[in-house]
């Protein structure tokens, strides 16, 4: 089990260090095409490529930032219940997240499928868009894990996460 989480831990801080090179790149393409247009030279496609590396950045960075409990968690309503309580809701809402994204996951993937047969593109540049949409979906399963791998944490060490 250790093996499985420290797999799963290292591999979502790879997918996040992506996430952040990838952000660079669309900082700086954006500061070089506003740059550019100075001189009535934008670079084509910016935006396209703008829109596809949000995409990406915000969807690597989620395992990650799950697994550290980074994101807004709002806890006025279990601040003064017992600890089986706060348990429960825990385990309650990680069973409701893992849900959540493996139906996105599997939503993801049948569109990334689609966009493969049906062969779409991105109008200015024609990036196909099936590799993000594949990207997407393998995001949302790995989430999905994280989570799962948080639910046997909670009943395993009482902790949420390693």
């Amino acid at each position: 089990m250790n093996s499985v989480v420290g797999a799963v831990r290292r591999f979502s801080g790879w997918m996040n260090g992506l996430s952040g090179i990838v952000l660079f790149l669309m900082m700086m393409l954006t500061v070089v095409d506003v740059a550019l247009r100075i001189f009535w030279k934008p670079i084509t496609g910016t935006y396209e490529l703008v829109a596809m590396a949000g995409a990406v950045v915000v969807a690597f960075a989620i395992p990650q930032t799950s697994w550290d409990n980074a994101h807004i968690f709002v806890d006025f309503l279990l601040e003064k219940r017992s600890r089986g309580v706060k348990t429960a809701f825990g385990c309650f809402t990680k069973v409701l997240g893992v849900t959540l994204f493996v139906m996105l996951g599997w939503y993801l993937l049948s569109k990334a499928n689609h966009l493969f047969r049906s062969g779409d593109v991105s109008l200015t540049l024609g990036i196909p868009y099936y590799p993000v949409a594949y990207g997407l979906a393998f995001c949302a399963f790995m989430e999905a894990l994280v989570l799962v791998l948080h639910i046997v944490m909670l009943f395993r060490n009482g902790e949420n996460n390693g």
